[in-house]
C-alpha cells in the first residue's frame, strides 16, 4: 500500500507548514478542499493556494491530489485547471454523491478524476453510473467526510472486495482515520486498497513522534 498524506488544513499557513513538516518523508499528498457546504468545515481553498503555493517548500517537486469535498466542484477544478503550470496536480477526486460526470470533466479540463464512495455510497450504484472499467481509479471514505477526528467506519471496508469480486482492477484509495489503531485491521484484509491516507495521524506529531510514525507505516504498508 502506498501512503498519500490526506491535508484537511482550515489555512494556507498551516497546510504549507505541514507539507514542510511531512516532505521530508514524503512527495506526495492528498489536499482536501472543505466548503462548509457539502461538508461542515471549511478548509484552505483553491483560491489561497493560487495566491500562496510559493509558501511550500520544493513544491515544484511535490505531487499533489486534490479531495474536492464540495458541492460546486467544477468550479474548483476550473481553478486547478489554471494552476497547471505552477503545480503538479495528480489526481482530482468528486464525491459520487453529487452526480460528476466523470468523462466529460476528465475531457474538458484535462485531470485524471476519479468518484468517491460515502459510506452510504453503493458499489452496484457506481456500476450503474460508471461502469468499473471507466473508472481509472476511485477513494473510498472509512469516515464521513468532514473534518478530522470522525470516527472510523469499518463496515466501509467491504466495498473494497465488492469492487474486486465486481471486476475492477484499478487504484482504490482508503481515506478517514487511518492510523495505528486501524491499520492492522485493514492490513489483515484479503482485499485491500492500494494507497492510503492518514490524515492526523501525520498532520498532529512533530520531531521523533513524526518519524516513529512514518516508520510505523512504512512497516504496516509493505
Amino acid at each position: 500500500m502506498l501512503v498519500c498524506p490526506s491535508m484537511p488544513m482550515p489555512t494556507m499557513e498551516i497546510l504549507a507548514a505541514t507539507l514542510n513538516r511531512l516532505s521530508l518523508y514524503y512527495n506526495y499528498f492528498q489536499i482536501d478542499i472543505g466548503d462548509g457546504i457539502y461538508v461542515p468545515n471549511r478548509t484552505v481553498q483553491i483560491d489561497d493556494i493560487a495566491n500562496n503555493y510559493q509558501s511550500i517548500d520544493n513544491f515544484e517537486n511535490l505531487v499533489l491530489d486534490f479531495h474536492l469535498m464540495v458541492k460546486h466542484y467544477e468550479e474548483d477544478i476550473a481553478k486547478l485547471a489554471k494552476l497547471k503550470n505552477n503545480l503538479n496536480i495528480g489526481k482530482i477526486f468528486v464525491h459520487f454523491g453529487l452526480n460528476p460526470d466523470i468523462k466529460n470533466l476528465r475531457k474538458q479540463y484535462g485531470f485524471p478524476v476519479g468518484p468517491v464512495l460515502n459510506f452510504e455510497d453503493k458499489v452496484s450504484d457506481l456500476k450503474i453510473a460508471n461502469p468499473p472499467e471507466t473508472v481509472d481509479f476511485l477513494q473510498i471514505m472509512s469516515i464521513s467526510p468532514g473534518p478530522q477526528g470522525n470516527p472510523f467506519i469499518p463496515e466501509s471496508l467491504i466495498k473494497i472486495e465488492q469492487l474486486r469480486k465486481a471486476g475492477y482492477e484499478s487504484k482504490i484509495f482508503l481515506d478517514g482515520a487511518v492510523n495505528d489503531q486501524t491499520l492492522p485491521y485493514i492490513n489483515a484484509l484479503k482485499y485491500k486498497p492500494d494507497v492510503i491516507c492518514p490524515g492526523s495521524f501525520l498532520c498532529k506529531p512533530t520531531g521523533e513522534e513524526l518519524k516513529k510514525r512514518v516508520v510505523y507505516l512504512e512497516k504496516m504498508s509493505s
